[in-house]
Order: C-alpha cells, then structure tokens, then sequence
C-alpha cells in the first residue's frame, strides 16, 4: 500500500507533540503522581499513533494482523493511564489505594497479553485498501476495560469538578473537555465504526483528534500556568521542524540535492538545540525573578506590619510624655526656675517632632490601605495655616529664625477637605523648613494661584535641594540626603502630604537650589469651584 505523506506527517508531528509533553511535564516535577501519570499517557498515545499508522499500510495480512494486535494492546494502557490521571490530577500523590492500583495494573496487563492471541481479533482482511477486523470472543472483555477504566475516569473528573473551586475548577474543566472530545472521536472511528459498522476509513484521522487534547491542554497553559508554553512551544516548534528537514533528506532527488538537505538539517539541528537552551535559560531567570519579587513584596509587607506595631506602641507614652511636660510649664508643679523652663520646652519641641514621626509611620499604612475615614467639609486655609503657624513660632523663636507668615485680607481660600488632614500636610512643610534652615527665615504664604485654587507656600533660606534629589522627594522613605545634616526623619511627611493633597484633587510640589533654599507649595481646588 501507499504512504500519504500528509498523513505521516500529520502523525508524526502528533506523536512529536504528545512525547515532548510528556518529557517536559515529568521533568518538570518527576515527584508528582500527577506528571508522572500525564507523562504516561502522553508517551503512550504516542506510541499509539505511530504504530497504528503502520498497521494501516502493510503489504501482508500477518504484518497488518500483528500490528492490529500491538494497537489493541497499547489502546487498554490508554485506558489505564487516564483512569489514574483523573483520579490524581491535580493532586500531588495518587488518590487510589495500593490494592486498587496495583488490581487495576493487573487487569490492564491481562487484557494487553490477551490482545496478542486470537481472543480480542480472530483475524483481518483487507478489501479496496481497507482493513476489516474480525473480532473474537474476548472482545467484550477489551470494551468492558474501556468502559470502566475511560467511563470510571469521566466519572471522577465530572464529581471533582462539581466540589472544585477557582483555578482548579478551570483546570479540571479544561482536561475533561479536552478528553471528552478525543476520546469521543477515538471510540466513534476506531471502535464503533470498525466493530459495528466494518468501516475503518476513519482511522487514520486518530492523530487529529490527539491534536485536540493537546489544544485543549495548551489553552489551560495560556490561561492558567498548569505548565510553560513558552518552553513547551520552542520544543513543539523546533523537534517538528527537524522532523520535517530529516524526512526530506530521503526524497532528495539527486546527491547534490542531499548534500544541501542534509547541510540544512544539520545546522537546524544545532540551532534548534541552542534556541531551545536559550529559551529554558530565560525561563529559569524569569521565575526566579519572580520568586525574588514574591518575597521582597512579602518582606515588604512584614515591614510595614513592624512599623505599624512599633509605631502604635511608641505614641502612648510619648503622648504621656506631652502631657506631664505641658503640665509642668504651666505650673501645675509649682514655679520652675527659667533654665529649667527652656530646658523643658526644648524637650517638649523634641517630644512634639517625634510624635509627628511617629503618626506618620502609623498614617501612611493606612492611607495606601483605604483605612482611613475622611471627614471632609468646607474649611478656610488660612485659619489652618494661623493654627499651624502659632505652634511653629517658638521652636522658629528659638533657633533665632525670621518666622513670618502672609496671608492677603482678600483671598478666598474656603476648600473642601479634612481638616485634620490638611493641618498635617501644612505641619509636616512647616516642620521641615523650621527643621532643616539653620540661620535665615521661614515664610508662610498664601495666594490666589487662579480664580478657581488657593496656594499656600513655604518658603525657607536652608540648604537647598538639587534636582536630583527633588524627583525623588514625594516618595516613601525618600530625602534630601545632601541637605539633612543630622536631623532626624523617616521619610515619610511629604509622602503623605502628597497622599493627602491627590486626594482633595490638589496637587504639591517643590522649587529649590542648593544655598538658595526652598519653597515648597500645594494647590487646592475652592470650594466654589469643586
């Protein structure tokens, strides 16, 4: 009989496809009972469409007659192989208990060596190029294995799906629909029409139908990461292209046209290798990055849980501290020499930056997390700024410092925000120009930026901050490293100032040079205009 090429083509890279799965999956994971048994399966359809193409064209009837029998034996460990799957997949270990297993290996075992004597097939005959089997008094025990072992799959697949949730519930349904339709095709053209019918043209479409699980397979790849399509896909692609160049080396028509095919496999053959090898590298490189990222964002997010904690902690005492001190400047204890009162209001300036350290470590977490409840209502600025101002004054006072503020009679400044909110934003720019300008002056401003916004400025005669340092300002855990000498600081005030300015539809910024100071500002929207 004739070959098609079509057909063996078509086979082949089936068979190709099936047994690269197979490899990839088992080495992906050789301890899995799940791998491990997809493996199987894979390598065994494999098997399964090589020689049952072979069994199609044969010159002889006892050549046709073995194969028949080799096909009915390796079709039982089908059977098999998907019985255990479903029963596994997607778990780790086998879900079948010893006995089982090893019963149903058995049974499969028998059914396979009576495959090989004249039970399952008396004979063949072949007619116009078509095999007809005949098939024996042990057939009926070849369709009970397959009805059991393939049904008694479905069966299990079908009740996982029902109690399954999430991924694996997609999972699940991709591998039972995949296999439902094979496996369908597989029973209607190779059994039900050979047996019943006594038509076997059908058969050589079997590799098409393997191709349909595999497609099934591949779209959970896609969708879901049961394995790397990436890796999957170089092999699939490159061992097919190989198989193509190395079936050409035999249909070559003359030595010259060898010697090029041949020159060609070869170096396809050294690329593919490389290609594939580069790829896997990739692969490797990129799921290690991403574990790295995994657990950066994990330690990240033990960090921020630290600081939370350490801050809550921190703040109650302090808050006592604060107390106990006021309480001592107002003579609660009696009359205090005035070394001791400049003593104590430094500590109480101190106490004082520390508690705002301390609410910005607890407020940043809550704010990125939504945690925060905002009350927000119709507020004139500048009677925040004044507040603000007054508590600024003596520490300014004491470091000798010019601390003016200008708020012009006419502006309109009424904004809809949190005012508690916005006095934070406002203390955190006036802490750092206090903080970091040494000799100089601190000004407060507000101005009519538009009809439509109000805009308050701070501007102060410190170090100055260079452009650099000024994109990275507004971030978490950023400063001006060149200008922070010795204070103190986590890094954290302007980035919740910037928090909290987006969210009354603001926006804040920065204007410095280094030895010309700073001014820092933000606009808000009116209250009229919004």
């Amino acid at each position: 009989m004739s070959t098609p090429s079509l057909e063996i083509l078509a086979t082949l890279i089936a068979a190709v496809i099936n047994l690269i799965l197979a490899v990839f999956i088992f080495l992906n994971n050789p301890k899995s009972a799940t791998n491990r048994f997809f493996s199987f399966l894979a390598t065994t359809i494999a098997v399964y469409l090589i020689t049952n193409y072979f069994s199609l064209y044969q010159e002889s009837v006892e050549s046709t007659y073995l194969l028949v029998r080799v096909v009915m034996s390796i079709a039982v460990f089908i059977n098999l192989s998907f019985f255990l799957l479903s029963r596994t997949y997607p778990r780790q270990e086998l879900q079948l208990e010893g006995k089982k297993f090893w019963g149903a290996v058995l049974v499969t075992l028998i059914i396979a060596l009576l495959a090989q004597t004249q039970l399952i097939f008396t004979g063949v005959e072949i007619s116009s190029g078509v095999i007809h089997p005949s098939p024996g008094l042990g057939m009926p025990l070849f369709l009970i294995h397959t009805v059991f072992f393939l049904g008694g799959g479905f069966l299990f697949l079908l009740k996982k799906f029902r109690k399954s949730l999430g991924s694996e519930r997609v999972q699940l349904k991709m591998l039972f629909s995949g296999a439902i339709l094979m496996f369908s095709l597989i029973l209607l053209t190779n059994v039900i029409f050979v047996l019943v019918f006594n038509v076997s043209g059908f058969v050589g479409l079997l590799p098409l139908y393997t191709l349909v699980f595999t497609g099934f397979v591949s779209y959970a790849i896609v969708k879901h990461g049961l394995f790397n399509l990436k890796v999957i896909a170089t092999q699939a692609f490159t061992v097919v292209i190989w198989v193509i160049l190395f079936s050409k080396i035999f249909v070559s028509e003359s030595s010259s046209d060898l010697i090029v095919d041949l020159f060609i496999f070869i170096t396809m053959f050294i690329f593919g290798i490389l290609l594939v090898r580069s790829v896997v590298n990739e692969v490797r490189q990129r799921e290690k990055l991403e574990e790295l990222t995994q657990k950066l964002k994990e330690m990240d997010k033990q960090k921020d849980e630290f600081i939370s904690m350490a801050a809550h902690e921190l703040r109650a005492p302090m808050s006592a501290i604060k107390g106990y001190i006021t309480m001592v400047l107002e003579g609660d204890t009696g009359d205090i020499p005035e070394k001791s009162r400049g003593f104590l209001a430094d500590a109480n300036n101190i106490n004082e930056r520390l508690i705002r350290l301390v609410n910005n470590m607890l407020n940043v977490s809550k704010i990125e997390e939504g945690r925060i409840v905002y009350q927000v209502e119709s507020e004139n600025l500048s009677q925040v700024v004044r507040t603000v101002f007054s508590q600024f004054a003596p520490e300014a006072e004491r470091k000798g410092l010019k601390f003016t503020q200008v708020i012009p009679r006419e502006i309109r400044d009424k904004v809809e925000v949190d005012p508690d909110r916005i006095h934070e934003v406002v203390a955190n720019l006036l802490s750092n120009a206090v903080k970091y300008t040494e000799k100089g002056s601190v000004e407060v401003k507000l101005s009519q930026s538009s009809q439509s916004s109000v805009r308050l400025e701070v501007i102060d005669t410190g170090p100055g901050i260079t452009k650099e340092e000024q994109k990275l300002l507004f971030k978490k855990f950023s400063r001006a490293e060149s200008s922070v000498g010795k204070t103190t600081g986590t890094g954290l005030g302007l980035y919740i100032s910037k928090l909290l300015v987006e969210k009354f539809k603001g926006k804040i910024g920065v204007d410095s040079e280094p030895g010309k100071g700073s001014d820092f500002w933000f606009e808000l929207p009116l209250a009229s205009a919004s």
